[in-house]
């Protein structure tokens, strides 16, 4: 009797044996074969449940991404406005194993965006994705008064992303604050939120 293969269990464990290739060959240096050896399987297992090789990085980056915003939701699942947005920036700053992983893979991904159109689309979708939940973040904010009046959403929304995009890769690539990278990245997270609270003296 054929056994039952649960699709959706497969189809994460050939992403992550997917995120682990280009973890250590870049997104240039994946291959098909590469994936399927790493996942254990032949390549028509890999091409039924996952498509070609551009099918596979478009889903892995997407994967990537939605790990991300899942960490985030499990981060600050009790937590408004600012808070959120704290808990967010923790999410996806590389200051744990996990967490160094998955923007390892996400600056290989951006790296390769420039010249894959269907990687750079697939970013901008989730960026729009992750830009919303940010605006819950801040809309939470406004009516909880946390937020100075002054703040620009979309403003925060930008240098959030910048902030994350750049300590990301001066943190993976350069080296950047290697020794306590966790507790300085963490302090840059603190202080990006510090500065859209609220004067307490004013409230």
């Amino acid at each position: 009797m054929p056994r039952l293969v649960d699709h959706e269990r497969r189809r994460a464990e050939l992403l992550a044996a997917a995120w682990r290739v280009v973890r250590a060959r870049g997104v240039e240096g994946t291959t098909t074969r590469a994936i399927a050896d790493e996942a254990g399987c032949s390549l028509s297992v890999l091409a039924h449940f996952l498509g070609g090789k551009d099918d596979i990085l478009v889903a892995a980056q997407k994967a990537v991404y939605d790990r991300i915003v899942e960490r985030a939701f499990q981060i600050g699942k009790n937590l408004d406005g600012l808070a959120g947005l704290r808990a967010a920036l923790e999410a996806v700053l590389p200051i744990d194993e996990e967490r160094a992983a998955d923007a390892h893979v996400n600056v290989a991904f951006a790296g390769a965006a420039l010249s894959h159109p269907r990687l750079a689309e697939s970013r901008r979708r989730s960026h729009q994705e992750i830009r919303g939940h940010l605006r819950n973040c801040l809309r939470e904010a406004r009516e909880l008064d946390e937020l100075r009046t002054e703040v620009d959403d979309e403003a925060v929304i930008d240098d959030f992303i910048i902030l994350v995009e750049g300590s990301t890769l001066l943190s993976l690539v350069d080296g950047w604050a290697e020794e306590g990278r966790a507790e300085r990245l963490s302090r840059l997270a603190t202080t990006f939120v510090d500065q859209l609270r609220v004067d307490q003296l004013r409230r």
